[in-house]
């Protein structure tokens, strides 16, 4: 029970601080002029972010919830039953209790889900963001390196006319 309670507070205490730097990059977001395309890719992170975040905090909740509330004691008491000398049978409402108890446990593993999956959509988003940015600064260094092989051959060319003329 204290390693689920202790790994729900630093659950909780990572979302808070990511929510936390979240909203600091919204509200510098709004303050700072960035270019349009790079405006809208930050705020698309920051807003995955705080979903994840979000969703972060509420699994911590959940985690915390299954000890503190007593189900889990609860449950593992209803499975000790049939361990029982004489076994006991669970009673109807002990069938229902692990029904409830199994349906909370797939809302969580539920939201542990989402939680993997907004991470891997903002890895995703990141990594073709930064594609692309790469790809522009290739493309303008490129530009770049044309423009002065132009410029070079340009005056190559134009010394050999001057030697031609001195000479001829």
């Amino acid at each position: 029970m204290l390693v689920a309670l202790l790994l729900s507070l630093g659950l909780s205490l990572i979302a808070i601080v990511a929510l936390r730097f979240q909203f600091r990059n919204l509200a510098r977001l709004k303050r700072q002029a960035f270019a349009s395309d790079d405006r809208a890719y930050l705020r698309a992170q920051c807003r995955r972010r705080i979903l994840t975040s979000g969703l972060l905090l509420v699994l911590a909740m959940l985690l915390a919830g299954a000890y503190v509330s007593g189900g889990q004691q609860r449950f593992e008491a209803i499975g000790e039953l049939s361990e029982q000398d004489p076994p006991a049978t669970p009673t109807d409402d002990d069938r229902e209790f692990v029904k409830l108890w199994s349906i909370y446990w797939i809302v969580t593993l539920g939201v542990l889900f989402f939680v993997v999956l907004t991470a891997v959509v903002d890895y995703v988003a990141v990594a073709m963001y930064g594609r692309s940015q790469l790809r522009r600064i290739q493309a303008e260094q490129r530009e770049l390196l044309d423009r002065d092989l132009a410029m070079y051959r340009q005056a190559k060319l134009n010394e050999r006319m001057n030697r031609r003329k001195q000479g001829g």
